[in-house]
């Protein structure tokens, strides 16, 4: 009777054991989801310029990750803003911020200044992923830079002198596991469907800049006249009690006041002819996007 108990008491340790390591797993691996983390977000922001190579802006358009594959995709845009003539190339690596593994990164499509980069082995407890864009300046138009340098300083060139190439910029941009989105559905896709993701991406961006211009610039600049106006008007009715000095001193008032509704107003143009400007922009690309999509 006793050892019937005392199997009984243990098979329930051992199955209280086993419920509480399952469990301790499961509040480990899913930690992400629920636990508070109050380290401040390394995240790169997206859509605008990152500055840090030589000849070349960075731009981060989207950043997303399968846990199933443990897959991420990274699309980037690169804008040629330095004076050489031959664009650079770029290389791609991708590590750990903690643990400085190295990860795998391919790309899956390059078209003009548009990349998309697959990281793969990602582990689903990552943190802070780095991937580091390495910028690759012609060697010839290097050499032209260094020779003319030295022609420079020195007058002439000796040919038995070993010319110092600079070494190649670089720059990581930064995913934090709380700007990453989770995408499930996230696999390699075709050239044309990269190619309307990324169209898909620069009208979103441009609806969101009219909605910027329509619902806050706009008014903003209605609000700032009235308020001049409103000045004008208190200005105005203090005059007759004015003597003919302050009269004058509070008419070059007023009359700053209207030029800077003139300002004003010339401002709310601009932002009414760049309103016209963005979406016109939207309605080619939407047509880019469907001969795209028809040729599929």
């Amino acid at each position: 009777m006793k050892s019937k108990i005392n199997r009984g008491f243990e098979n329930f340790f051992y199955r209280a054991f086993i419920i509480v390591i399952t469990l301790g797993f499961l509040l480990f691996f899913t930690s992400k989801l629920w636990l508070y983390d109050d380290n401040p977000i390394k995240q790169t922001p997206f859509n605008r310029d990152i500055a840090g190579l030589e000849q070349t802006t960075l731009v981060l358009k989207k950043w997303h990750y399968n846990p199933d594959k443990l897959l991420m995709e990274v699309m980037l845009e690169t804008k040629h803003t330095g004076a050489d003539q031959v664009k650079p190339t770029f290389a791609f690596a991708a590590k750990a911020s903690q643990t400085l593994e190295v990860y795998p990164v391919e790309i899956v499509y390059q078209q003009n200044n548009q990349y998309v980069l697959h990281i793969s082995q990602v582990p689903e407890d990552y943190k802070v992923i780095g991937v580091f864009v390495k910028e690759l300046r012609d060697p010839k138009i290097l050499e032209s830079t260094a020779r003319d340098q030295l022609l420079a300083e020195k007058g002439s060139i000796d040919e038995s002198i070993e010319l110092e190439l600079p070494k190649p910029k670089e720059k990581i941009i930064v995913g934090d596991y709380r700007e990453i989105q989770l995408d499930k559905t996230l696999d390699v896709k075709t050239k044309s469907a990269y190619q309307v993701e990324f169209i898909s991406l620069e009208i979103a961006q441009i609806d969101r800049q009219i909605t910027t211009l329509e619902t806050q610039q706009l008014p903003l600049q209605d609000e700032i006249i009235s308020s001049i106006k409103n000045e004008i008007t208190q200005l105005e009715s203090e005059l007759v009690y004015k003597t003919d000095d302050e009269k004058d001193e509070v008419q070059q008032q007023i009359a700053k006041k209207k030029v800077a509704i003139e300002n004003v107003l010339e401002k709310q143009e601009h932002y009414e002819k760049r309103i016209e400007e963005l979406q016109q922009k939207r309605e080619k690309l939407l047509e880019k996007m469907e001969k795209i999509q028809q040729k599929e």
